[in-house]
């Protein structure tokens, strides 16, 4: 008997398949119908905004090796795809575009199918409002089972919201596109960082090799003040002031080269590496000038700069979410249709149902109210937000444009300083070889080379510096920059 009811059992779920393939069959038309009605309300949609271009990184952080010799162009690409905190912004921008997918799905019908089988009694339960004149046509309950078999197919579309879908769907785009500009101005910073990391290596790089310059000039006086006294030309101070020198040179070339120790791990932070191996930049005393006026770098920032950008996209959101609970007073509209078979033996008995609601908020306690209330207050944070933004950017600008003026005033002034310092220390060394002159004067006269070597140089890497601000703030791209700059050419001062 057992093997009996199994083997109706599986005839059962073979019954049970054939009709839930009649079911769906028969469901096509309204589920046609709503799809349709479902791509109408999209149409209706406001278009998709043009979403910035951010380079796409490796899905796992990968080891990326470091040439011996890094160019500033390549310490940049490294840095896009290794820097943690891109690959953070672009994953956030990515995770917020979902959220428009999230948003669209409300336009599209809702299906759900199901099928079921139980084994079960089928006593009479006696409900509240039973005439008791019936109560002797009710059988006694009993232990009798029954096979029972179901399934089912409904569908729910909302039809018309008053404008609740489509401002969730503006928002998630709003916010999107926030995201994104904020993902763009996230690696433009780390970029401009990049390169200030990189300039600050080249700038110590060659204040070393400066400090090397006049640990020698040091050293050869330090010979020619020895050499001197021995044969009575020089006093014993002379000695010692030349071996005071070169002790304060040994000094300075320690400093120097621990700086150096100082910003290569700046640089590997900067690119987002850990480990970078010896490696070493090039080193040049050459720019370009930027040839753009400051008015017309405030245009650009105040029309390109993706953070400010950024803000007037989540202003935007804010206003939408605004519109969304304002359209929540409203009643929204949907249609539901289902399709079943259930029975206790087969063929089993089909139903269908089709209907329409209507959803009409009355009361919620002053929710609705608190939550528009909350909107405006938010949007009107976001526009203040956006105003203090803007004017902090123009504060900057102006001031990463008079820092680089000031940068290009001190090249041309420490250029000459340079040529002045070395004129006078030949003279110097020339009066003191003929007797003519001191050992203080030769001192004196090398400690300005020195220190005009070092202000040259750092006046240099002073505007490259300043420039790679002025790039950032004023929201341009810093690797687009040195592309630009390449093709230009470089102004060469030595």
């Amino acid at each position: 008997m057992c093997v009996a009811r199994r083997a109706g059992r599986g005839k059962g779920e073979a019954r049970m398949i054939e009709s839930s393939a009649k079911l769906l069959r028969r469901l096509f038309p309204p589920v046609f119908l709503l799809a349709f009605l479902s791509f109408a309300g999209i149409a209706l949609a406001e278009p998709a905004t043009i979403r910035p271009e951010l380079p796409s990184v490796p899905s796992k952080p990968l080891a990326i090796p470091i040439p011996g010799i890094l160019s500033l162009d390549e310490a940049m690409r490294i840095a896009i795809r290794a820097h943690p905190q891109y690959r953070q912004a672009l994953h956030t921008y990515q995770a917020n575009k979902e959220i428009i997918g999230q948003a669209m799905s409300n336009y599209y019908p809702h299906l759900s199918v199901g099928a079921g089988y139980t084994y079960e009694t089928g006593n009479f339960v006696i409900s509240p409002g039973f005439p008791p004149s019936l109560y002797n046509l009710i059988l006694p309950p009993n232990n009798t089972g029954f096979d029972y078999y179901q399934a089912q197919a409904n569908i729910s579309e909302t039809l018309f919201t008053f404008g609740q879908r489509i401002t969730q769907v503006r928002q998630a785009r709003h916010n999107a596109m926030s995201s994104g500009q904020q993902a763009l101005w996230t690696l433009w910073s780390l970029l401009a960082n990049v390169e200030i990391a990189y300039d600050t290596l080249a700038q110590d790089i060659l204040l070393v090799d400066a400090a090397r310059k006049t640990l020698k000039d040091y050293e050869d006086q330090l010979q020619v003040a020895n050499g001197e006294y021995q044969v009575g030309t020089a006093s014993k101070f002379d000695v010692l002031n030349a071996e005071v020198n070169s002790s304060n040179a040994k000094l300075n070339l320690i400093t120097a080269r621990n700086n150096v120790k100082v910003a290569r791990v700046g640089l590997l932070n900067a690119m987002g590496v850990a480990y970078g191996g010896r490696f070493t930049v090039i080193t040049s005393l050459n720019y370009v000038p930027m040839d753009k006026t400051l008015d017309s770098l405030l245009h650009y920032a105040l029309e390109r700069r993706p953070d400010l950008l950024s803000m007037k996209e989540q202003e935007k959101a804010d206003r939408q979410n605004e519109l969304y609970y304002k359209s929540t007073y409203l009643p929204s509209l949907g249609a539901t249709a289902g399709y079943s078979y259930a029975s206790i033996f087969f063929p089993l008995t089909y139903n269908w149902f089709l209907g329409a609601t209507v959803s009409v908020p009355i009361f919620s306690g002053f929710l609705t109210v608190h939550q528009v209330a909350q909107a405006q207050k938010t949007l009107a944070a976001a526009r203040d937000a956006e105003e203090s933004l803007r004017q902090n950017l123009m504060m900057q600008v102006k001031q990463d444009y008079y820092n680089m003026e000031t940068s290009s005033e001190r090249i041309n002034t420490t250029r000459a300083l340079l040529s002045q310092a070395r004129e006078s220390l030949r003279l110097a060394e020339g009066q003191y070889r003929v007797g003519v002159g001191s050992a203080v004067a030769v001192t004196q006269a090398e400690a300005d080379l020195a220190s005009a070597r070092a202000q040259y140089v750092q006046a240099v890497y002073s505007y490259k510096i300043a420039r790679a601000n002025l790039i950032r703030d004023t929201g341009m791209n810093p690797l687009g920059q040195i592309q630009e700059r390449n093709n230009k050419g470089v102004v060469a001062h030595e």
